[in-house]
């Protein structure tokens, strides 16, 4: 019996639809009969009739969520809990000793979750779980009322907030406990304005353990990790959480006060909201279906919001606009453990690219194709990267005496007596003594064309910093973002960590401290190629070996 319940896939009628004589109204429950999902069993009609569903009536749940809802005997009153995606999320992701704050008896209460009960039906053992929330009530002061007699159990549809654990009331004094209550009702604040991200010294307290960051749901993990990776401890993209003038505000509202907002401000965002996210670009396939960040991205930013792209490469003298640059280069078995920066710049050398304008926030996609084939078995982030001789119409120096570079030569970049991986532009004078040497005869240098004259200035260097790398492995994205200058400020972050109950159950994200790849990434290249990639802990092989995205910013966008 166990066993069958957890193979179903329960929903939840959201749009009251008909099947033949019977009239499904919202709130109703019930479980796919068949793997198209086109036929249902209604649960709360008394015969339990196979109906024919309905695309768009029916929203669906797991096991968990199914039994909370299933516990709740007014339909409206589930309709109304599962529209309210967030406080239904924390409903789903409690655990005992949680804050809750409910209604009893038209009183607005504070209790702390003591466990979660499993009630069957005794009519029929195979029916779906009821779940219902026993709960200490507490006074004003934080203590349990009347002491022996301050428990009950309530369903789901009578709290109105979840906050965090606490040590229960005995174990604290009450104006820590009356602190803790005061948290929770926080919880109910309007999340409308702009939130910063969360800064380095609260990251730890605020981010970091389980039930931590964006859960995950359905194949989400491509767009949870990249929502992390972006916002959390970055300013670079809250343009366009705030910009005027969008396509759809609805989906830029959904984007700020659903995800980033309670994300910063709570550490944690439940499956619910990302789901209405997912809704909202435009196509079914982003509900359900693996997919990509790039696509994610292209998806939100170009086709829903409309907004700016990021990126404005030009090539043959025109401007091409996206929001991610894919590194594509030939194999070189000589590059054994290459860095972006020599990636990035070999890339833009190879087709004659150049930056329009500085990015202020860069997603490089690494030189690899889907989940198994990747060019480079290790990759080296760089921590900073210059992209100052990648900018159209910019003073460049030249690479032996810093004058003013008139020329540039692709196959001096992996020249191994040239410093390999980095540019190499060159003053006239420069550039026929360093091809003059038999081995770069052959060489084919290109002049540098700055279509406003030899420019008089110094050159400036222009640096952007790594912030977040997305990793990718059987499938499944998981992020590392910085989330401060210290150079061991990182975090793990993987939206499906683990997962209560069942295979249809509760996905448990995680954020998990990783500063040991401070001390890897603070290495020479020398010092790195080096390194046995083997003899790693798990998270360090995993950023190194199964690198998928690096995320840069322009330091005025830099980490809080």
């Amino acid at each position: 019996m166990e066993s069958s319940l957890r193979a179903r896939q329960y929903f939840i009628v959201i749009h009251e639809f008909l099947s033949g004589k019977h009239r499904v109204v919202p709130g109703s429950l019930g479980y796919y009969v068949d793997r198209d999902q086109t036929r249902g069993r209604a649960l709360d009609f008394k015969s339990k009739p196979d109906i024919m569903m309905r695309r768009g009536c029916a929203r669906a749940l797991s096991l968990r969520e199914a039994g909370f809802l299933n516990a709740i005997s007014c339909l409206p009153l589930r309709v109304s809990l599962v529209s309210n995606d967030e406080l239904f999320a924390s409903i789903c992701c409690m655990q005992p000793n949680d804050v809750i704050q409910l209604r009893h008896n038209r009183t607005v209460l504070v209790g702390i979750a003591v466990a979660i009960w499993e009630a069957l039906s005794k009519a029929d053992p195979n029916d779906l779980l009821k779940l219902r929330i026993e709960v200490e009530l507490l006074d004003c002061e934080g203590r349990p009322r009347k002491p022996g007699k301050s428990r009950m159990k309530i369903d789901a549809g009578q709290i109105l907030a979840v906050s965090s654990s606490v040590v229960t009331p005995s174990q604290q004094s009450s104006l820590e406990c009356s602190m803790q209550m005061k948290d929770m009702r926080s919880v109910l604040e309007d999340n409308s304005e702009g939130i910063p991200p969360v800064t380095e010294s609260e990251t730890l307290h605020k981010m970091v353990g389980q039930m931590k960051g964006i859960q995950g749901h359905y194949n989400s993990c491509y767009l949870d990790s990249t929502l992390f990776s972006l916002f959390s401890f970055s300013s670079a993209l809250d343009c366009i959480l705030h910009a005027p003038e969008v396509c759809d505000e609805r989906v830029q509202q959904i984007l700020r006060q659903d995800i980033v907002n309670p994300l910063r401000k709570h550490g944690f965002v439940g499956a619910e909201s990302v789901m209405k996210l997912r809704r909202s670009l435009r196509c079914e396939s982003f509900m359900t279906e693996e997919k990509d960040p790039e696509e994610f991205l292209s998806a939100l930013l170009q086709d829903v919001l409309s907004v700016e792209p990021l990126l404005k490469i030009r090539s043959d003298n025109k401007t091409q606009e996206c929001n991610s640059y894919q590194i594509i280069l030939e194999k070189d078995e000589a590059m054994k453990v290459p860095t972006v920066q020599s990636l990035l710049h070999r890339s833009f050398l190879s087709y004659d690219l150049k930056f329009d304008e500085i990015p202020f926030c860069l997603m490089l996609q690494m030189p690899r194709f889907g989940n198994k084939y990747k060019m480079f078995p290790t990759i080296f982030p760089s921590l900073e990267l210059d992209i100052t001789d990648l900018l159209y119409n910019t003073p460049r120096e030249c690479f032996i005496c810093s004058g003013l570079a008139q020329t540039e030569c692709e196959q001096c970049l992996m020249d191994p007596l040239l410093n390999p991986g980095h540019s190499k532009q060159f003053c006239q004078l420069c550039e026929r003594q360093v091809h003059s040497h038999r081995q770069r005869r052959e060489h084919r240098p290109k002049t540098i064309d700055y279509p406003e004259g030899p420019p008089n200035s110094s050159v400036t260097r222009h640096v952007l910093q790594l912030f977040a790398v997305l990793c990718i492995k059987t499938s499944h994205f998981v992020s590392f973002v910085k989330y401060g200058p210290d150079r061991n400020s990182w975090v793990f972050f993987d939206s499906m960590a683990g997962r209560l109950g069942d295979a249809m159950g509760t996905n448990v994200p995680m954020t998990q401290a990783c500063p040991q790849l401070g001390e890897y990434l603070a290495m020479s290249e020398e010092q790195f190629a080096a390194v046995d990639v083997n003899k790693m802990d798990k998270l360090s092989r995993r950023f190194f070996c199964d690198i998928y995205m690096c995320i840069y910013q322009y330091p005025e966008n830099g980490l809080q």
